[in-house]
């Protein structure tokens, strides 16, 4: 299967349905960002990234198959102007 990808921008779902999630970059707008990745929205947290004013970071799973999500991959995004980039299969 191809990977696909989705920008995030606002807190919400970002990959609706079951999903395997192959990495994320979180950039920072004007002051610190966090994202925080849950299995659903109300579901355990999954991945918590920080990236400091103006800079990214990225995270890569482990596993080339990807962390396995079984509702949606549901991301919370705090923080002035940050976007998040979701890599998924």
């Amino acid at each position: 299967m191809a990977s696909k990808a989705v920008e995030v921008s606002a807190t919400g779902v970002a990959v609706a349905g079951d999903a395997y999630l192959k990495s994320v970059t979180l950039t920072a707008g004007s002051d610190l960002a966090t994202l925080v990745v849950r299995d659903g929205a109300a579901g355990p947290v999954r991945l918590t990234l920080k990236a400091a004013a103006n800079t990214s970071t990225l995270w890569v799973c482990g596993d080339a198959q990807g962390a396995s999500f079984g509702v949606d991959v549901h991301a919370t995004l705090t923080g002035t102007g940050p976007v998040a980039d979701l890599e998924f299969e």
